[in-house]
């Protein structure tokens, strides 16, 4: 398996700069482009669920281009725990307390009064909506990593088995569409398998800061789909 080098990954990028310097700013910026879809949903759920009038009337894209506006920021990092090493964990922590001051200041203009932030440490309990993330993060891992296993008429064809076995009569009707052995599309569908899984730890390891976390996260991904 090729190895991965962990400073040079986006998200220990992040945290050795704490976002202060164009290459942190240039790699968080990626890693918000990657999760924007999972935030987006979380959010249209969140509203969806909750008294949309809490919100100020503004709907989920809005709320999403001002949380990663903020986040891009660095408006999140001042109160940062090194506990919360994994951009997954960091990134779903930091929306649900955006979510809960837009809230608050909402209900504060209500009243007239000012509005006092929440600390990043205030106790926010999770939901359904949490589970929901994880198993939208879940999914935009997955399907990065499929993208990245490239779109020739071979890769194609042997998509749908990354995740279930091939029948006797499946490898025969591919030997004639793929104009190979039965033998070369086992072959062919190990070789894919195997470059997936490699895409998927690549993938996880740019928004964890240890080694270790790799395998957490992974089991997470597992866990959530």
């Amino acid at each position: 398996m090729t190895p991965i080098t962990f400073h040079t990954t986006h998200w220990s990028v992040v945290l050795a700069a704490k976002g202060d310097d164009s290459k942190a700013h240039t790699a968080l910026s990626e890693l918000c482009a990657s999760y924007r879809e999972p935030i987006l949903r979380y959010i249209e759920r969140t509203i969806r669920t909750d008294v949309p009038q809490r919100y100020g009337g503004r709907n989920a894209e809005d709320l999403t281009h001002d949380f990663l506006a903020r986040l891009l920021e660095g408006k999140f990092f001042e109160h940062f725990q090194r506990r919360e090493g994994r951009f997954h964990t960091y990134l779903l922590g930091a929306v649900r307390h955006f979510l809960a001051n837009v809230r608050q200041r909402e209900s504060a203009a209500k009243r007239g009064g000012g509005f006092v932030r929440l600390p990043t440490h205030y106790d926010i309990p999770q939901t359904h909506n949490d589970v929901q993330f994880d198993r939208d993060w879940a999914q935009t891992t997955i399907n990065r990593a499929i993208v990245l296993l490239g779109n020739s008429p071979e890769t194609q064809t042997l998509l749908p088995y990354l995740t279930r076995e091939m029948t006797v009569e499946d490898r025969i009707r591919f030997t004639t569409e793929l104009g190979k052995s039965e033998s070369a599309i086992k072959v062919a569908l190990h070789r894919l398998r195997k470059k997936f899984r490699e895409h998927v730890r690549k993938l996880i390891a740019h928004t964890v800061e240890s080694e270790s976390d790799i395998d957490v996260e992974l089991n997470l991904l597992i866990k959530a789909m």
